[in-house]
């Protein structure tokens, strides 16, 4: 196990997270969620999308939050965007980075966005030629279903390969790749992303795991074996997909946050802190189930009374990173 290295995490509850939340959370709510994000010690997060209204009338305020947050100091925000429109706007509010997305999968891209795969190439190029290199503006790709489709299963590792191959050819320098459904297992992680990382050096990889059928820190913590150091996860485990109903959403923070401080794998981020952004949540979000394991359970030597682990009468003590 490589341990020892930085890892990034980035925070998308205020996007991927509050896009499914039914009830339309205030404009004062989402500003104070992401200055709180932030005061924890996250240093990127995707504070939302510039979609229609029509769409996902969640973010039809999108511009009041930029306006409330962009000034915050040593945090990079990022949106998502559909099409240069979105991203027009997303600009003109202040974003200096942008999410396009779409999928590997031809039927789960004409579910979600309406539209083929091609189309969709076509629109991020149409972006990316309208935000040259010159300018601070940076382009990524959220690539869906890389781990497995709802529609079509599985795919192949030379297909991913291929779509990427595209991708890159455009210039673009950072991809996600979102295990949208929850299908990923350790074993197919380090196939793909080995795979990635061997054929696009050129490329930033991060990884965006879903906790549906329980794998998703398993999964993270074989991605940074193979060598990913760029893991996307919500506060309190928010989110989903409309094609897995009821599954529970996104990697919790905390929980990636937890593991990878036990581990002695430096996050740059107080857990304490998360685990109270997470409490102000269940205030704003009263009728949303929170997934993380670590809110729940608390932390082990600060919430838990009685006798300490490794104090007389209490359980031995737990074991560091150094001890494995």
């Amino acid at each position: 196990m490589k341990t020892g290295h930085d890892v990034a995490i980035i925070e998308v509850g205020p996007r991927d997270g509050l896009q499914n939340v039914t009830a339309f959370v205030e404009t004062a709510q989402k500003v104070s969620l992401i200055r709180r994000l932030a005061a924890s010690g996250l240093k990127e997060i995707q504070a939302g999308a510039f979609v229609s209204p029509r769409s996902i009338p969640q973010f039809r305020d999108m511009n009041e939050v930029i306006a409330g947050i962009i000034a915050l100091p040593k945090v990079r925000f990022s949106v998502l965007v559909p099409n240069l429109q979105g991203a027009r706007e997303a600009v003109k509010s202040g974003i200096e980075k942008l999410i396009f997305f779409f999928s590997l999968s031809e039927s789960h891209n004409l579910n979600n966005v309406h539209q083929t795969k091609e189309a969709s190439l076509k629109g991020l190029e149409v972006i990316r030629r309208n935000f040259s290199t010159e300018t601070p503006i940076e382009l990524c790709v959220a690539l869906a279903t890389v781990f497995g489709c709802p529609f079509e299963g599985y795919m192949t590792t030379d297909h991913i390969l291929k779509d990427i191959h595209k991708i890159a050819n455009m210039g673009v320098k950072e991809i996600s790749l979102c295990d949208t459904v929850g299908f990923a297992n350790p074993r197919l992680v380090e196939e793909i992303t080995a795979a990635c990382l061997k054929d696009f050096p050129e490329v930033t990889f991060a990884v965006h795991f879903h906790n549906t059928r329980g794998l998703g820190l398993a999964n993270a913590l074989r991605a940074y074996d193979v060598g990913i150091r760029r893991f996307d996860a919500a506060v309190g485990g928010l989110g989903g997909c409309p094609f897995a109903p009821g599954a529970s959403g996104n990697i919790a923070t905390e929980d990636l946050v937890f593991m990878f401080n036990e581990m002695g794998i430096p996050t740059g981020i107080d857990l304490d802190s998360l685990l109270n952004v997470s409490g102000y949540l269940k205030e704003i979000l009263p009728g949303v189930i929170l997934s993380s394991a670590v809110y729940q359970a608390g932390l082990p030597q600060a919430q838990i009374s009685g006798p300490k682990c490794g104090a007389p009468g209490g359980n031995p003590p737990f074991p560091t990173h150094r001890d494995w």
